[in-house]
């Protein structure tokens, strides 16, 4: 008998999935070349010190961002900022160029300020820019870096660490987004990479309000029965995306492969061909075109169609990156997910 899918996270209707965040202002920054990492921490000290305005430190993470390039690390910021209010921390970048220059850190210290339940704020954004062999040593510069009795989380951006990564040894969580990591030997990355972290895969948040309407749908009574009577599977979307969601169908419907038939596509939809008692039923989840919809459908025999619908967040990026960072802890349902979604690597 097929599990029942996971328990709706959210009601239905046209609800926002979480707040827009009002963001921060920097208050403060400094900069230095050819620096070492006792110069940083002082900067540190200095520009909180040098703030007028009464406000608490309240961190509650590190985030270390590991970028390929400028633009990569500032389109992480924009979107740490704009949640910051409820994450506050120490957000240290790193940009690593030129492994045969000679070794030189150039460091960017700023001090942003925001307003969370009412209390003025301090969060902190350490860019550090490694050439040469310094590469080889990050987790000597970052570890001093981070606040202690605070977690550690490494965020790749666009691409998946190696194994031998020296920045891993300094997280106890991993982001990773299987959308920007979808090449065939990729999930399999993953699954090995949480085996030894706490994996946060921003693509299995984004598919949230595809499995709460899903889940919802055999949630109605008359159409609960059918969930045992799921015949085939169709999944159109992004590679890493369309994986996953099939992997969470097949963990928690114990559906073998063979059930599935996977496309390419922009958004995806989720469609599943059902009998129960001689009577047909499909049941659909989709992207609303042109609108920041998601929509349920159930279309069975003899009975009224029936629809419900979800509310996306405008601005997906720091509501991923947010909903990761509030709960630094596996989904339960995400290691099996993950397990099976390999399956449909291709």
């Amino acid at each position: 008998m097929a599990q029942p899918l996971d328990q709706p996270l959210e009601s239905g209707g046209e609800q926002p999935l979480g707040p827009v965040d009002a963001g921060s202002t920097e208050l403060g920054s400094w900069r230095g070349e050819g620096v070492g990492v006792g110069q940083i921490l002082e900067a540190l000290g200095e520009l909180r010190r040098g703030e007028p305005r009464a406000a608490t430190r309240t961190s509650v993470v590190n985030l270390v961002m590991v970028a390929d390039d400028d633009e990569e690390a500032e389109r992480a910021c924009s979107a740490m900022h704009r949640l910051e209010t409820g994450h506050p921390g120490r957000t240290i970048v790193l940009v690593r160029e030129d492994e045969g220059a000679a070794p030189r850190l150039d460091a960017e210290v700023s001090l942003h300020g925001a307003v969370a339940g009412g209390h003025a704020v301090w969060s902190e954004d350490v860019g550090l820019r490694v050439r040469g062999a310094l590469g080889e040593h990050l987790y000597s510069l970052v570890e001093p870096l981070t606040l202690p009795d605070v977690p550690v989380v490494v965020w790749f951006l666009t691409r998946l660490p190696r194994p031998s990564d020296p920045v891993l040894a300094a997280a106890g969580f991993v982001v990773v987004d299987t959308k920007d990591a979808a090449d065939d030997a990729s999930l399999s990355r993953i699954t090995a990479l949480a085996e030894s972290h706490h994996v946060m895969d921003l693509s299995w948040i984004r598919l949230q309000p595809w499995r709460e309407l899903m889940g919802n749908l055999f949630e109605v009574k008359p159409f609960r029965p059918f969930l045992d009577g799921v015949s085939a599977v169709t999944i159109q979307g992004k590679a890493g995306p369309r994986q996953l969601m099939a992997g969470w169908l097949s963990s928690r419907l114990g559906l073998p492969p063979t059930a599935f038939s996977l496309s390419d596509a922009r958004h995806l939809v989720v469609r599943l061909s059902c009998e129960h008692g001689g009577t047909s039923g499909t049941f659909t989840v989709d992207r609303v075109a042109g609108q920041r919809l998601v929509r349920s459908k159930a279309e069975v025999e003899g009975m009224a169609p029936y629809e419900d619908r979800l509310v996306l967040h405008d601005d997906s990026l720091p509501w991923s990156l947010g909903k990761a960072l509030a709960r630094l802890e596996p989904h339960p349902s995400y290691g099996p997910t993950l397990r099976c979604a390999v399956t449909f690597a291709s």
